[in-house]
């Protein structure tokens, strides 16, 4: 029915103007789709940059024209070359300013909002004057807004992010020269550890009775310090620090960390193999008993034996409190589940080696594969002194024989 009262209807004339907008409609939606969109506050899409893209400068063949009293006017892209905060939006057909659009926090109160919620007059892009010296000057509107307060502000703080891109943040620059420190912290303490375990390994004391600057010898740890200090420029600086981490306390500390790691190597070789033999002896030291407790075990089908650590045993040296001392060790280092105890050897004491009562005997309760063996060392030691008592030339062959 609509169809048939359409002879009635009276078509209107497209004007120039609406032509050559139609013309545009098809290039000017490709464009839009190009660009990368985003959603402003009022959930209005817009293809204008960010801080990340930069401003959005889209080179068209042809820009939508508006009508300006009798002239048509449209955008042109040679502004781009002239100004590189200029961008362009296809969808609201403006211009605005991309550094005062990202980089502004307060309002200007003049004419320059519109660069920032969009300006498209123009018209008076390019202005008269009035007269001056006889002759029409023209202001540019982008010139004004190019020398405005607001905008140079804005240059600036985008200017300063461009170049925190290249060179980091402020915190970023803090955060590197941090990691500087710490990888040149460690680099020092990795020296202080290979030192320690050097004078272990070599058996030699740390310390030395008068570790004061004016002192000859400070020691063996200070002056290995002292030595590599000469020929390593990174390390004297560190060391000649008020504070170098060569005191006592923390030699103790480093001693004990290294000693933990070389525990946990050893415990995790036994993991492996999942069976192991123990040895023990007790010292007295005035009136502290220690008891050093020993593993032995295969690795690489080798046969190796190691010092695990010292079990303070000054209370009570009866078989139970020895007992109870090895098992709670032995739990500590995560050895007294799954490896198993397949062999056992102390000296011939009746507290150790007792069949019934014994150290062995309470430990082969719980292990029964714990084999007791009378330790050779000892056996050896018995042999020694029992043929020194009846044999007394014995007693000048072995001084002879030690100490000449």
């Amino acid at each position: 029915m609509a169809k048939v009262f359409d002879i009635f209807n009276i078509k209107k004339q497209k004007t120039t103007l609406e032509s050559q907008n139609e013309q545009l409609t098809v290039g000017i939606e490709i464009d839009i789709i190009a660009q990368k969109s985003i959603v402003d506050e009022d959930n209005v899409i817009c293809d204008l940059g960010t801080l990340i893209t930069g401003p959005v400068q889209p080179i068209l063949t042809s820009y939508p024209l508006t009508k300006f009293g009798t002239q048509n006017r449209a955008f042109n892209n040679k502004h781009y070359k002239i100004y590189e905060w200029l961008e362009y939006s296809i969808s609201k057909d403006s211009i605005f300013c991309f550094a005062c659009r990202n980089s502004n926090t307060g309002n200007s109160g003049n004419f320059e909002d519109s660069f920032l919620v969009g300006f498209r007059n123009w018209k008076k892009l390019s202005v008269s004057n009035g007269t001056k010296g006889g002759n029409k000057s023209k202001i540019n509107k982008l010139d004004t807004h190019a020398k405005s307060n607001l905008h140079l502000t804005c240059m600036v703080k985008w200017s300063a992010y461009q170049k925190t891109k290249e060179t980091g943040s402020v915190y970023s620059q803090i955060s590197s020269q941090h990691t500087l420190m710490v990888e040149s912290n460690r680099k020092y303490m990795k020296i202080l550890v290979d030192i320690v375990l050097f004078i272990s390994c070599q058996g030699l004391s740390f310390r030395g009775h008068d570790e004061t600057k004016d002192s000859l010898n400070q020691g063996n740890f200070k002056e290995i310090c002292k030595l590599l200090a000469k020929n390593n420029e990174e390390f004297a600086k560190k060391f000649n620090l008020k504070t170098n981490y060569s005191s006592h306390i923390i030699q103790d500390e480093l001693t004990s960390i290294l000693a933990d790691i070389v525990k946990e190597t050893i415990v995790k070789d036994i993991e492996d193999v999942e069976v192991f033999g123990i040895m023990c002896d007790e010292a007295r030291c005035y009136k502290q008993e220690q008891m050093a407790l020993c593993v032995r075990y295969v690795k690489n089908l080798d046969v190796v034996e190691r010092f695990l650590g010292f079990i303070d045993c000054s209370k009570k040296q009866d078989a139970e409190s020895l007992y109870q001392h090895i098992l709670w060790y032995l739990k500590n280092c995560n050895l007294s589940s799954k490896p198993q105890i397949v062999a056992q050897s102390y000296d011939g004491a009746n507290v150790m080696s007792g069949k019934f009562n014994g150290l062995q005997s309470k430990v082969k309760s719980q292990y029964p594969y714990a084999i007791y063996t009378h330790c050779m060392a000892h056996k050896m030691n018995l042999i020694v002194i029992d043929m020194c008592k009846y044999v007394k030339v014995m007693n000048i062959f072995l001084y002879l024989f030690l100490y000449q």
